[in-house]
């Protein structure tokens, strides 16, 4: 029988008696007609039980049975009572009788405040530590203990119940109840601060640098209001720092409730996602934390396959921590990408390939957010561009290459910003940009992802920067090659400040620039007008490739590369007069073929000269260019020919 039960229980039954002596019990006659007595209720007490022991000794050994508790949440005299007597009534049903004739209710199943009260008076407490114990602010509710309801009909505060939470219920139970949203981080003690804000690195390197005195952290990893109490009681029970992990600048509201608790007792810190920048209340201590290095990187992903069961190979892992800087919490999401799907009893040796993969994955949910993969299957001999460009695009993707041993055999990383490689493509629409960038990801092995600045422009202020600034960590952490599609819509010169927008604007270009410069990886930012441009982005680029409108002898590559070798072809068709007359780009030209293809399909014929006019003349005026009759001279035929 829990002492903490037994306690509450002769509590009430000498009050009970205490009444009778007193004249104050009213309603004996009331509770005889509903079958109630007190007394026969609680006679198993005095048989099962020694009296109770004298406070405050057997609370505590009550509530000790279950939990560190009430001392590791530091409830003092009055709250202890309150939330002894409101559990013991949930644990123990055979109470509800005598707290029914102590509140002089017959139907009621909850203690109240007023009862509450009175057993303080019999234990020499004031009655304002209930009073105090009850409030919003206390203990009590800021732990998720016990909650006060008011009873319709009685707008008396000492009528109110007095309720014990399920989490309390269960703890006096002896079960496990544990608060969701919460990650248990063991690291290396550190100082204890009560609060603290900590940024630069991922949520989960954040807890262990801020692990308490006990060396053990709390992830908060779903911060939310009304899910603090259970979080700040399990820290608070652990003797765990609690870290919220946030994603955004945290609202006003949760600020104060982190506040509360943490002058409650709890030490706090709130860690703040790459990117997020968010000025703290003065007396918060301010934290940058490093990202793991690669050795750090490589210990976690073999700690994290081990609790999977799984091994890998040291070298393995060693290269994939220098390929991929993932977070720590991020690894622990690939590991498990990794070994998805093996059966429990087989030992599981992923490969590299196995563990790649897993990190690309897991790094590519932050980049679907705001980009899209690229276009992929073209190799360098789709690619018909000049000579010249085809050099300097050979000479990109050699430089790319070769990344890993200038930058770190080398030593020429560890200039700043010396780590990332950035192309600008310019040149006129359809010449080739996009599939280059397709083509150069291939040769180089890197995932090609094309920034989608619909979803990244944001008319909020600040909002543009952030996404750019997910993206561009999440293409760090997957080793993916971003490409940013007609740049200067993002990337546009700035300008003379006329109004406020214009401040704002300058500001987010400058951002932009510096971030770009900053930015580990490779990417390559593609523009139809390249004087559109800030300047200073031009200057940063390592390398810069103008691409131009193709000459007839590359038009007509483009042509016999656009059409398959399964497509019919009249013999009549002449390409090397479609090249020669009609100026297109390689874009142009690849829709007109595919134009053709389809009037000739529906036509029930071979592709002829007159289908691929007529595509070309389609493409011209898609342009703004529509040739005139006397433009296409003896070609003009064709426009008159119908189906």
């Amino acid at each position: 029988m829990n002492p903490l039960v037994a306690w509450v229980a002769e509590l009430l039954l000498a009050s009970w008696r205490r009444q009778e002596r007193e004249g104050r019990y009213r309603g004996a006659d009331d509770f005889r007609a509903l079958h109630i007595d007190p007394a026969d209720a609680l006679a198993s007490w005095r048989a099962a039980t020694a009296p109770g022991a004298p406070w405050p000794d057997g609370l505590a050994s009550g509530f000790d049975a279950a939990v560190r508790f009430p001392d590791a949440l530091g409830l003092d005299a009055g709250e202890t009572l309150v939330a002894a007597l409101a559990v013991a009534v949930e644990v123990e049903p055979r109470l509800r009788p005598l707290v029914a004739a102590l509140t002089d209710d017959p139907g009621a199943r909850q203690p109240t405040v007023g009862l509450a009260a009175e057993l303080a008076d019999a234990l020499d407490l004031p009655p304002a530590a209930v009073r105090a114990a009850v409030a919003p602010g206390g203990r009590l509710a800021l732990f998720g203990l016990v909650a006060t309801l008011a009873v319709p009909g009685r707008p008396s505060p000492a009528d109110a119940w007095v309720v014990a939470s399920g989490w309390l219920t269960d703890a006096v139970e002896g079960e496990e109840s544990e608060a969701n949203g919460l990650a248990w981080v063991t690291a290396e003690a550190a100082d204890g601060v009560r609060t603290t804000v900590v940024s630069g690195a991922d949520h989960l390197r954040h807890a262990e640098s801020v692990a308490a005195p006990s060396g053990r952290a709390a992830l908060w990893t779903n911060p939310r209001g009304e899910t603090l109490p259970a979080a700040a009681r399990a820290a608070l029970l652990a003797d765990a720092v609690l870290v919220a992990a946030l994603d955004d600048v945290p609202p006003p509201e949760l600020v104060a409730a982190l506040s509360a608790v943490a002058e409650a007792g709890v030490r706090v810190a709130v860690s703040l996602a790459p990117g997020v920048s968010w000025v703290a209340p003065a007396s918060w201590r301010v934290l940058t934390v490093s990202p793991a290095p690669a050795a750090s990187r490589a210990r976690r992903w073999a700690d994290a396959l081990a609790r999977r069961g799984a091994v890998a190979h040291a070298e393995d892992l060693a290269a994939l921590a220098s390929e991929y800087p993932l977070g720590l919490d991020a690894i622990e999401e690939a590991a498990e990408r990794a070994v998805a799907g093996w059966p429990a009893d087989d030992p599981q040796v992923p490969t590299l390939g196995d563990l790649r993969l897993a990190a690309r994955r897991t790094a590519w949910r932050d980049l679907s957010s705001c980009a899209r993969p690229g276009p992929t299957g073209s190799g360098w001999d789709d690619l018909v561009v000049t000579d010249a460009i085809g050099g300097q695009l050979r000479d990109v993707a050699a430089a790319i290459g070769q990344r890993g041993r200038v930058l770190d055999d080398w030593g020429f990383g560890g200039r700043p910003g010396s780590r990332g490689y950035h192309v600008l493509f310019a040149g006129p629409s359809g010449t080739g940009k996009t599939m280059s960038a397709g083509v150069i990801a291939a040769a180089t092995g890197l995932e090609l992802w094309v920034v989608d600045l619909a979803r990244v422009v944001d008319k909020y202020l600040g909002e543009t920067e952030k996404a750019i600034d997910k993206v561009l960590r999440a293409a760090e952490a997957s080793g993916a090659m971003l490409l940013f599609d007609e740049a200067d819509a993002l990337f546009g010169r700035r300008g003379e400040v006329k109004e406020a927008k214009d401040r704002w604007a300058n500001v987010e270009v400058a951002f932009l620039l510096q971030r770009i410069e900053e930015h580990d990886g490779v990417t390559v930012l593609t523009t139809n007008v390249s004087h559109h441009l800030d300047e200073a982005f031009a200057r940063r680029m390592s390398q810069r490739v103008e691409f131009t409108v193709p000459d007839a002898s590359l038009r007509r590559r483009l042509w016999t590369a656009s059409l398959p070798a399964d497509a019919p072809l009249d013999a009549r068709s002449d390409l090397e007069t479609v090249a020669d007359r009609f100026e297109l780009a390689g874009g142009a030209i690849r829709t007109a073929a595919l134009n053709a293809a389809y009037e000739a399909a529906a036509e029930g014929t071979p592709i002829g000269l007159r289908h691929l006019v007529r595509a070309s003349v389609l493409e011209l005026a898609k342009s703004g260019r529509p040739p005139t009759r006397a433009d296409l001279g003896d070609l003009g035929v064709h426009l008159g020919a119908g189906r």
